[in-house]
């Protein structure tokens, strides 16, 4: 019985062995799983190889998967080896979108606004392998908060349609980077006169973050004011954030002026440093040299003439101040090209102050406006023409009603930003119903080209100037003015 038994097993195990064996040298195999695939990506199911005798194998497929398109197929492989008993599998595939979308901050990843400055979104864009664009699903979370220094994150968030989500992060910095200002009770550039006093601690300071910081200032420098000259002031202030302001200032000490003051009065400019001649253009004597020019402006500034405000001489008209006796005032009429391209770089080197007496209803002032040492007033905006011949003056104004020039007057103060308040009169020509409409448009001094200085009881509406032509030597030009 029991040799039986071991006959019994030997014989099963020789069938096993027989069997492995014919598996192994016959019959093909084909070990392929699961296959997951990423959305619009290349895959090439021709590389998948069977088994024969531990031997890769050939295989065949009958694959239409759409590798550009989400879902489940199903491949069948298989195989065709002669001599072998060929096998046959169906292998599931699954083109999934595994791949998170992109977000792409526009701008810097780290912002610096200042405090109480409203954060302005630089932009971004989102995309997605499968999706495309998605930038309408970002999602913002914002908690900055710019009344309080400090870092502060935005997140941005986007999930595709597959459920597959980014979140990136933008931090903005809320900080004090505002400079104090110190602001004084007077010119920057002021004056005082021969012998009198002046108060250089009146002024306050304030900070955007810290407020009043008027006693943090320092002043550094003093004047004589018993001696003639040019004295520096500077003023310093810094604030809790460590931003600093430093204010320098000139106070000019000079004589009372009793001979009145010269409003200078330009028209056009040429540049005779390149070559330019204007001897064959009309009212060429109307023509100032850039070489020139610069003689005049730089002998006003080594010489410490002081420029003077609008309202400075309008005070001093209505005898309510002194003014230096070195004062001056520069004006150019009719806003040409040539003034902004030649004279007005050459007043800015120097930082002296001119006005420009602009005609509205052309273009090149446009430009200048709000330009460091430059003013613009009026020169009215279409009167300025030649046109009336019921009067013995031809400026276009002699001839219109007093409702025509007020408009007039208006529209230009308008273009102006209604900031201005002195006048200009086109050729010099003036009228009754002129003036009123100056009066009644808030024109507070009105030029001739009546040639004198300006005193002090003068007629605000019919104030003289000093002409500076195209012949006017250095000398001439200084005896003008003294």
């Amino acid at each position: 019985m029991k040799n039986k038994i071991i006959y019994i097993f030997i014989s099963i195990i020789t069938i096993v062995i027989l069997a492995s064996g014919i598996k192994y040298l016959f019959i093909t195999r084909i070990n392929i799983d699961d296959i997951t695939i990423e959305i619009n990506s290349n895959y090439d199911f021709n590389s998948k190889k069977g088994k024969l005798r531990n031997k890769d194998i050939e295989l065949t497929n009958n694959s239409n998967v759409n590798l550009n398109k989400l879902g489940d197929y199903e491949v069948t492989f298989e195989s065709h080896e002669k001599y072998a008993i060929n096998s046959k599998k169906k292998v599931k595939v699954h083109v999934v979108d595994d791949e998170k979308p992109i977000i792409t901050l526009k701008g810097e990843n780290e912002i610096i606004i200042n405090y109480k400055e409203e954060y302005k979104e630089n932009g971004y864009t989102a995309t997605d392998n499968y999706d495309g664009d998605i930038t309408d699903k970002v999602t913002i979370q914002n908690n900055i908060d710019n009344t309080k220094l400090g870092k502060y994150e935005i997140i941005y968030k986007v999930i595709d349609n597959s459920n597959n989500e980014t979140t990136i992060k933008r931090n903005v910095i809320v900080k004090d980077i505002e400079k104090p200002i110190i602001k004084l009770n007077r010119n920057i550039n002021s004056y005082v006169i021969l012998n009198k006093n002046i108060n250089l601690n009146d002024f306050t300071a304030n900070d955007n973050y810290d407020g009043d910081i008027t006693d943090k200032v320092t002043v550094e420098g003093t004047v004589n004011t018993k001696k003639i000259g040019l004295y520096k002031i500077l003023y310093k202030v810094k604030d809790s954030s460590g931003n600093e302001t430093i204010l320098e200032t000139i106070v000019n000490v000079q004589k009372k002026n009793t001979k009145g003051i010269p409003v200078m009065m330009y028209h056009w400019f040429y540049d005779d440093t390149k070559g330019e001649d204007v001897s064959k253009k009309p009212n060429n004597h109307n023509y100032i040299s850039k070489t020139n020019f610069e003689k005049q402006i730089k002998y006003l500034v080594d010489n410490n003439y002081y420029f003077a405000t609008w309202e400075e001489l309008s005070d001093y008209i209505d005898k309510k101040i002194d003014l230096p006796e070195k004062s001056i005032i520069l004006t150019d009429d009719d806003g040409r090209v040539s003034f902004y391209e030649i004279a007005y770089p050459i007043t800015l080197k120097y930082k002296v102050p001119i006005t420009s007496f602009v005609i509205t209803n052309k273009e090149p002032w446009k430009k200048y406006m709000n330009k460091d040492y430059l003013l613009m007033e009026s020169h009215t905006d279409s009167l300025h023409v030649r046109s009336c011949t019921k009067s013995k003056w031809d400026g276009k104004a002699m001839c219109e009603t007093y409702k025509s020039i007020y408009n007039d007057l208006v529209t230009s103060k308008n273009k102006l930003n209604n900031n201005t308040t002195v006048f200009a009169y086109p050729f010099g020509h003036y009228s009754d119903d002129l003036i009123k409409a100056l009066k009644d448009s808030g024109f507070k001094m009105a030029f001739t080209i009546n040639s004198g200085k300006v005193k002090k009881g003068a007629n605000k509406y019919k104030l003289p100037r000093v002409r500076v032509s195209k012949g006017t030597t250095l000398n001439q030009f200084i005896n003008s003015i003294k």
